[in-house]
């Protein structure tokens, strides 16, 4: 398979805070070095396979360059591409441990749905947005 997009974005396409987190990422990567793809997906199952990953509704995967990040490590990845302030939580990385920004990453995944529910529309994109969206 040829992934042609050096960073895709692999998150739980039925969770409501999943795609809003969704939609914030892309408002704040005006540079579109980012694309997105559910785990569900046939894109993501394939990325996952590729890379002896299971799929795990309650992690964010971050594939950039043929390296997956996951959890807080996705996080704080993402946090590269995005723009102005939002880019300063990529620094956080360095001061907090991974099993500590490991651990507050699953606590809030566990109860992403209790945060937001299951969402039940999604967004309307542009012509434009589509090109950045997997499937």
């Amino acid at each position: 398979m040829s992934i042609y997009a050096e960073k895709i974005i692999l998150f739980d396409g039925d969770c409501s805070f999943c795609d809003r987190t969704v939609n914030f990422l892309f408002d704040h990567n005006t540079k579109r070095t980012l694309y997105f793809t559910s785990q569900q997906s046939v894109l993501g199952k394939a990325l996952l396979e590729k890379n002896n990953l299971p799929t795990d509704l309650n992690t964010i995967y971050f594939y950039a360059n043929g390296k997956v990040y996951q959890k807080a490590d996705a996080f704080f990845s993402i946090a590269k591409e995005l723009d102005g302030i939002c880019t300063y939580f990529s620094y956080v990385q360095r001061i907090v441990p991974k099993k500590l920004a490991d651990w507050c990453y699953d606590r809030i995944a566990k109860r992403r749905h209790l945060l937001l529910g299951k969402k039940d529309s999604c967004r309307l994109m542009t012509k434009e947005e589509q090109q950045y969206f997997l499937l």
